[in-house]
């Protein structure tokens, strides 16, 4: 499976930050969310196609069609899903904060 995000821009004991950018018709591969994060819109975007899979990323499970993303919206995503995206509009960028279970 591969990374959540482009890049990790911070992380601590408490979080991980990461840059998400995908370029028009990129395809964001099969990878696991294995935290809570939140998503916060830098572009707008969209549509996105989106492909939910079991939790070992065999059977897939759900699509849907994301029809845009705006800027400055943002959205708790719960942990355990895999996924793949895929963009069907403009450069989309994004701030993905994963938080850390607690120890």
């Amino acid at each position: 499976l591969r990374p959540i995000a482009t890049k990790i821009l911070y992380e601590d004991d408490e979080v991980r930050v990461w840059d998400q950018v995908i370029n028009e018709g990129e395809t964001l591969g099969k990878h696991h969310h294995e935290l809570d994060y939140v998503i916060v819109n830098v572009t707008d975007s969209g549509p996105f196609d989106v492909e939910f899979f079991d939790a070992d990323g065999n059977a897939q499970k759900q699509r849907f069609e994301l029809p845009d993303a705006k800027r400055g919206g943002s959205v708790l995503v719960r942990k355990g899903h895999v996924e793949i995206a895929h963009n069907r509009g403009p450069r989309f960028r994004a701030i993905l904060v994963e938080l850390k279970d607690p120890k």
